[in-house]
């Protein structure tokens, strides 16, 4: 355990190797979840489900605590490549954004006392962090600066403070196709759009399997969802996304059969659609076009000011007129931590740019 007192009150790391440990501090991680920057995939709801079904081989969590209260937790776990033996952010393979929880007020002092932490630890040779959303506090330390690039582009739609202007920001012939969709939607019987609860919400994600699923059989490839351990996950984590408010799933029917579906994250002033399906028999309908401006149209009613397509780079995505906005990766050897640790404090504190 690692303290130090320069901040005028006890602040101690401590790194948690074990699912069990990890477990024990869910509920003041679910509070610091709620007081930082963080995105839903750092959500406990998101991360312990991936710990129990994924059962990393080494976990080094980091927490800080302040007189007790954590004030900052780094998911962090080790794994095999090749030669190296990589230092990472968990949720990696499911999740779009990938980073560090922080209180705001302390976001030097956890940075500090997280990269010492790991710096002091021997099971590691490179630091490997990727999928870091642009506002990553980690992307304003120095030491990264010139050990950081851009990974992947996600796609980001900056929306209207009313329904009634957002129609606007899409051009007159997208605004006719959503009027045609519905008018042939009418013709062939109308459709109705319903929201998951905790009563129904695995037969929600059973239609976002098989309509996932079938969509990329349909193109010769397996998708995401084909995987056990990936439908495990999300069987395990939506109920618990759910009861803490941070999962949307809806999706469109169309008499008794399901013709599109959309499993969306929700959190601060952003919704982040995830995943989504369609049946193809009712592409005529446009199914999915109709039930993601539904979805919009509701971040926009709840007064929600993001709606992030996330990573890909699929042709829809800019149909919605989203906008491109990169994640970003840090890499560096251990050495240069360790170096770092190993200096005068006063280096130090310039090393780390505090």
């Amino acid at each position: 355990m690692i303290a130090s007192r320069e901040i005028g009150a006890p602040l101690t790391t401590r790194v948690l190797r074990t699912g069990v440990e990890v477990q024990q501090i869910a509920c003041d991680w679910r509070d610091l979840f709620h007081h930082s920057r963080a995105t839903a995939f750092q959500s406990p709801d998101w991360l312990l489900p991936w710990i129990e079904v994924f059962s990393p081989h080494k976990i080094m969590m980091v927490e800080v605590r302040l007189a007790g209260r954590l004030i900052g937790l780094a998911p962090l776990l080790v794994y095999p490549r090749n030669s190296e033996r990589c230092l990472a952010f968990m949720g990696g393979g499911v999740s779009d954004y990938l980073d560090l929880l922080v209180d705001p007020a302390f976001e030097s002092e956890v940075i500090r006392e997280v990269l010492k932490a790991i710096s002091a630890q021997e099971d590691w040779t490179v630091l490997d962090l990727t999928d870091l959303p642009h506002h990553s506090s980690l992307l304003r330390t120095p030491l990264f600066q010139d050990h950081s690039r851009e990974h992947v582009q996600c796609s980001v739609l900056r929306l209207p403070q009313s329904t009634k202007d957002l129609l606007d920001i899409f051009s007159q012939r997208q605004r006719a196709n959503l009027r045609n969709a519905r008018s042939r939607l009418q013709r062939a019987g109308g459709g109705v759009i319903e929201i998951a609860a905790a009563r129904n919400v695995s037969d929600f994600l059973d239609d976002l399997f098989t309509l996932h699923t079938s969509r990329w059989s349909g193109q010769g490839q397996p998708g995401v969802l084909a995987d056990r351990q990936v439908r495990e996950f999300h069987k395990s984590s939506a109920p618990r996304l759910l009861e803490n408010g941070l999962l949307y799933l809806s999706r469109l029917r169309v008499g008794n059969r399901t013709a599109a579906v959309i499993y969306s994250l929700r959190l601060a002033d952003t919704t982040y659609c995830y995943l989504q399906g369609f049946d193809p028999q009712f592409s005529s309908l446009s199914p999915g076009t109709q039930l993601m401006f539904s979805v919009i149209s509701d971040t926009v009613r709840h007064g929600m000011r993001t709606f992030d397509f996330l990573r890909g780079q699929e042709s829809y995505k800019q149909h919605w007129r989203a906008q491109r906005e990169p994640t970003f990766r840090i890499q560096l050897p251990r050495a240069a931590l360790s170096s770092a640790h190993a200096a005068q404090p006063a280096t130090i504190l310039g090393f780390f740019g505090l």
